[in-house]
């Protein structure tokens, strides 16, 4: 079987089972924090490496994911290392999130800065973005240096490069393609 399937799968019947027992925000809060941790590579390691048994890699994770973590996520990580699905955890944890994101109507946003964004631009952003309803994003900065000034923005898939490095490296292109810089 496709391996997204596998993942797409345990995510919707986790996502039905936690709409059901009216626990979406806890879950969702959950699922965050695996997907962060799964990015980790010593984590993807634990979690991928056969030499430890899964029952111990299940031990860790659940661990990890800390003692607020609500029991329906600790038995769906415990359903996914019983079923030798862990590898599929990091996967599953991001498609729950894509459908929790669809069903409560919240849209990402990304916001990428040469030095850290202040709470106005934020609501500013927020406010062009929405229109009034601003509690329907979520928010994720960055902070990038290289981007030397201005930004970069990433609402769901859309994306706007507005940084200085960008158009320097378009003036760049530009004066080389016109035979006035070297490459």
């Amino acid at each position: 079987m496709n391996s997204s399937k596998i993942a797409v799968r345990y995510a919707k019947a986790l996502f039905d089972l936690a709409l059901e027992h009216d626990q979406i925000d806890g879950v969702y809060t959950d699922m965050k924090s695996v997907s962060r941790l799964c990015v980790m590579e010593e984590v993807r390691e634990v979690i991928n490496n056969p030499v430890i048994p899964k029952q111990k890699r299940k031990e860790i994770v659940i661990a990890l994911t800390g003692d607020k973590t609500s029991k329906l996520t600790v038995d769906f990580i415990s359903l996914m290392f019983s079923h030798d699905r862990g590898e599929y955890l990091a996967d599953a944890a991001r498609n729950f999130i894509d459908l929790t994101r669809r069903h409560r109507g919240i849209r990402e946003v990304t916001l990428t800065t040469a030095v850290p964004a202040g709470p106005e631009l934020k609501n500013e952003m927020a406010a062009l973005i929405t229109g009034s309803d601003a509690g329907s994003i979520e928010f994720n900065d960055n902070v990038d240096e290289s981007i030397i000034g201005g930004f970069i923005l990433r609402v769901d898939d859309a994306y706007i490069d507005a940084s200085v490095r960008n158009k320097l490296n378009r003036f760049k292109k530009e004066f080389s393609l016109a035979g006035y810089a070297e490459e």
